[in-house]
């Protein structure tokens, strides 16, 4: 009988767009020091590209005290920042990718509010019953602004998420709610990275969504 095709790995994405954002604030000086003559066109679709990157990594980080050794030369601060550089490129790809319609950031931030409090309700009586962490879920309750409006959607997403198998049937919340929320957070801190001074201090300075995008995959495929 022939064997069944084993299953492809599961990609490796960001575990948290706010941690995309903040690692694109680090990274964006380095963005910035690139020449024309360092870019390179970018044929790649780019989740995939940082997909296998954030996938190498754990393999590359082991390999670390043998690069130092035997590559003397190599500059070892590109491995140390390989997974910000990754994360980096993700958050660019978003900007670029997602139209300017679905940036609107007050439209993001009325259907935000909404969505959130329906899933912290839910996820507060969850809680009650210990089917649910009672902490995180108290921490989430306790966010303000917009920006922590964005990340707390993320994080409901991912609370549910990680509980799904257990609370899928306790509860009314479906996975179409989940999805929304991931994708709803992911935009609003899209938006808000992209307007000075509406919520965010980690706007981008490179203002053209195609030249930051170019700069950001760049400087992964010199690292990589």
């Amino acid at each position: 009988m022939a064997r069944p095709p084993k299953a492809a790995p599961a990609p490796v994405l960001p575990s948290s767009p706010a941690a995309a954002l903040a690692a694109y604030g680090r990274v964006e000086p380095k963005l910035l020091e690139l020449g024309p003559e360092d870019l390179v066109t970018v044929y790649v679709e780019v989740p995939r590209a940082v997909s296998s990157v954030l996938s190498a990594l754990p393999h590359l980080r082991e390999l670390r005290d043998e690069i130092v050794r035997d590559l003397p030369n190599h500059p070892i601060e590109m491995l140390d920042e390989l997974e910000d550089y990754a994360l980096a490129a993700w958050y660019a790809d978003l900007l670029y990718s997602t139209p300017a319609s679905e940036l609107d950031a007050k439209k993001l931030t009325d259907d935000a509010g909404t969505l959130r409090e329906g899933l912290l309700v839910a996820a507060e009586a969850l809680a009650y019953r210990n089917l649910l962490d009672k902490q995180r879920v108290a921490d989430i309750r306790k966010g303000k602004g917009h920006v922590d409006l964005a990340s707390d959607l993320i994080a409901l997403a991912e609370l549910f998420r990680g509980s799904w198998d257990k609370v899928r049937a306790k509860t009314a919340v479906e996975d179409e709610e989940l999805e929304r929320a991931a994708d709803l957070g992911v935009r609003l801190l899209a938006a808000l990275a992209a307007k000075p001074g509406k919520g965010s201090s980690a706007a981008p300075k490179i203002t053209d969504a195609s030249d930051r995008r170019a700069r950001a995959i760049s400087l992964v495929a010199k690292a990589y």
